[in-house]
């Protein structure tokens, strides 16, 4: 039995088809209001009431289960406008998920953070804060682990929702812009959980990205050219995020928490690569085919 927290998200709902398609016997569990998406993610799945705000309710999840999949987070839907704090969620709400799991007998515990996440970086943002927080929680658990932190998500950082409006030619440089990002395809991030959650003894900690290392200059230029339109940028400098991080920490956590991954971003090249998604068998989406599928589907 696995029991998946995060199905109703884009990242967890990719995961729980994953595994429903390879017939796991999966559990899924759904917080109030968002157990028919869960649902639908995972046909077959047993849906079961939780929130990870409310620890009495993770009890009864965990109980029989052999893995627990972690992808959840408060990111998304706080970026989205709904009331939600990243502190809560991705911090107590996950720590208590772990402190249930191992109270229940639980075995394996699989985990996902980010690349680059650091214990300077959990001093400057929530977000970090609350993924360091679990990922050294885990570090003592009785249950064997398996962490994966992937690059900066295609989808998100290459994308509106982070300022890289394409398709109205508007992107925003976060710092100078000049380092190196290995953006990773969702989708190959859901087929490596998905992998991990059913391997006999897969490795502790696997940190990946995608296929390019690119700046986000070389982004926008190489959108430019699938697009055949000039894009204006504008720029958001170091002292700016550095400044944001700190005023909004308490009362917007998460713009605190995109303004401290950019700002981190922007001061060393990706230390890794797409190596761990090939030895698990999968063949990486670079960010030329992500662009052209983008542009291809805006232009339908």
């Amino acid at each position: 039995m696995l029991l998946l927290c995060g199905a109703s998200g884009e990242l967890g709902g990719r995961v729980a088809r994953r595994l429903s398609e390879r017939g796991a016997d999966l559990r899924v569990l759904a917080r109030p209001g968002a157990a028919g998406t869960a649902a639908a993610a995972a046909p077959g799945a047993e849906v079961v009431a939780g929130d990870l705000r409310d620890a009495p309710s993770l009890g009864p999840a965990v109980r029989g289960v052999q893995t627990v999949v972690a992808t959840a987070t408060a990111m998304g839907r706080a970026l989205g406008g709904e009331a939600l704090d990243v502190r809560a969620v991705d911090g107590h709400g996950m720590l208590a998920l772990v402190d249930a799991a191992e109270r229940a007998g639980v075995e394996r515990f699989v985990y996902v953070a980010y690349a680059g996440l650091s214990d300077e970086a959990a001093r400057r943002y929530p977000l970090a804060a609350a993924k360091r927080a679990v990922e050294r929680r885990l570090e003592r658990s009785s249950m064997r682990t398996a962490i994966l932190r992937p690059d900066q998500f295609q989808e998100i950082w290459l994308a509106p929702l982070t300022q890289f409006d394409w398709p109205h030619g508007r992107v925003v440089v976060f710092g100078h812009g000049e380092t190196r990002t290995r953006y990773v395809a969702v989708d190959d991030v859901a087929e490596a959980v998905a992998r991990v959650a059913v391997a006999g003894d897969p490795p502790a900690m696997i940190e990946f990205g995608g296929p390019d290392a690119l700046t986000r200059r070389e982004a926008v230029a190489l959108f430019e050219q699938v697009s055949g339109q000039e894009f204006r940028t504008r720029h958001v400098p170091r002292p700016v995020l550095t400044a944001g991080m700190r005023v909004l920490r308490r009362p917007r956590p998460h713009l605190a928490s995109v303004m401290g991954l950019a700002y981190f971003a922007d001061l060393a090249d990706a230390a890794w690569t797409d190596a761990p998604l090939t030895e698990l068998g999968i063949t990486p989406r670079g960010v030329r085919a992500y662009a052209e599928g983008a542009v291809r589907g805006a232009a339908v």
